[in-house]
């Protein structure tokens, strides 16, 4: 199929400009001020939109009353459909700590090749546990998490077909090093969370090869200034981290701080979506935890421990805005290009010639109007209805 976009504004090399794009088959081919394409070519008239990558997100949960612990085959596209209609072209879905014998099972459902070529914005699979910090577990099951265990690991690894693409642990467990130095072997981003680590424990975890940390000040120890801990050395290194700008997980003056230190290329916006995405108020899954909905912020219902949330990625950019100050342009390597560098995916990220044809088209109130992943239009909003 070829596709000629026109009118738009589009975000190339850090700045919107106005120019053309040609699409062939999967990948953007032309792009110019004005281009003169073959008759019979599909037009879209883009004329007033915002052209920019599409929207990666690395941690989610779920939506639609669906969790990803327990999704099958039709729930799985149910919430790729509803992700397209948020600009989301890519996505890794997020398993958390469970029973060997669920995690098993999720992992060979969402890996399942069927299930991959019907939902081709799944670019993998994010683990999060089982080996992580009874102390800073957050929403996670206690019961249920455990020391490392390159064993297990193993197992669970192999269930998902090879496609496991991050995996977070506490690097303070025993065993750690060694399983993290077991993923890396096996192309596993490791990222670092739901832990109470030291600041010398991070560094030997972030040298034997962890690049990430996952949800950036929650469920880990922070900083004091005679113990720096491991929010000290994921500040300072140049690992990525994750953060959920939804309001409640990180006030506004936090992510500027974190910006502000980190920079943009290494600030990751994920959403950390539950079921409850896409839902009102009410009671949902996570896992095995229920979870309580009030006014779109998420908690344990046994604990009142603040747990995910109800987060979509055009609203955490267009939030990011909000709390920074910042144009468009600036932010969008946070929910883009950023976690395509970190997961080592080199033709998505960017709208440039010869990379992957994703993008998401918005109007001026960051509003999505269209979703195009791989060169197919997955998602046509008011104005192309």
């Amino acid at each position: 199929m070829t596709m000629h976009i026109t009118g738009a504004q589009v975000l190339h090399k850090g700045i919107f400009k106005a120019l053309d794009l040609l699409i062939e088959g999967t990948r953007f081919v032309a792009m110019d001020e004005q281009l003169l394409v073959p008759a019979g070519t599909a037009v879209i008239d883009a004329t007033g939109l915002f052209l920019v990558p599409g929207f990666i997100d690395v941690h989610t949960h779920g939506a639609l009353e669906s969790d990803f612990n327990h999704a099958n085959a039709e729930q799985v596209a149910k919430i790729s459909s509803f992700f397209a209609s948020r600009g989301v072209t890519t996505y890794l879905p997020t398993i958390l700590t469970d029973t060997p014998e669920t995690m098993l099972r999720q992992l060979d459902v969402l890996s399942d090749p069927y299930v991959l070529a019907a939902n081709p914005t799944i670019a993998g699979i994010h683990l999060e546990g089982p080996f992580l910090c009874p102390a800073y577990k957050g929403a996670m099951p206690g019961r249920l998490l455990r020391q490392c265990d390159v064993s297990l690991f193993r197992e669970l690894y192999a269930a998902s077909r090879s496609t496991m693409k991050i995996i977070t642990l506490a690097p303070e467990l025993e065993g750690a090093i060694a399983l993290i130095e077991e993923a890396v072997s096996l192309g596993v981003k490791v990222s670092l969370g739901h832990s109470s680590a030291s600041y010398e424990q991070t560094m030997t975890a972030i040298q034997a090869g962890a690049t990430g940390a996952t949800h950036i000040m929650n469920a880990m120890k922070l900083l004091h200034m005679h113990d720096p801990a491991i929010l000290t050395a994921v500040l300072e290194q140049d690992v990525y981290a994750e953060m959920i700008c939804d309001g409640f997980h990180l006030h506004p003056p936090i992510v500027r701080l974190l910006l502000k230190i980190k920079g943009y290329d290494r600030m990751l916006a994920v959403t950390d979506s539950l079921s409850a995405t896409g839902c009102p108020n009410g009671s949902y899954q996570l896992g095995v935890q229920t979870i309580v909905v009030k006014d779109g912020d998420a908690k344990v219902a046994d604990t009142g421990v603040r747990a995910g949330s109800t987060l979509t990625m055009d609203r955490a950019l267009k939030n990011l805005m909000s709390f920074t100050g910042k144009p468009t342009e600036q932010l969008s390597a946070l929910v883009s290009a950023n976690a395509a560098r970190m997961l080592g995916l080199e033709d998505i990220g960017e709208l440039e010639i010869t990379k992957r044809a994703d993008l998401v088209a918005l109007d001026a109130d960051c509003r999505v109007q269209y979703t195009t992943a791989g060169g197919s239009i997955i998602h046509r909003g008011e104005r192309y209805a």
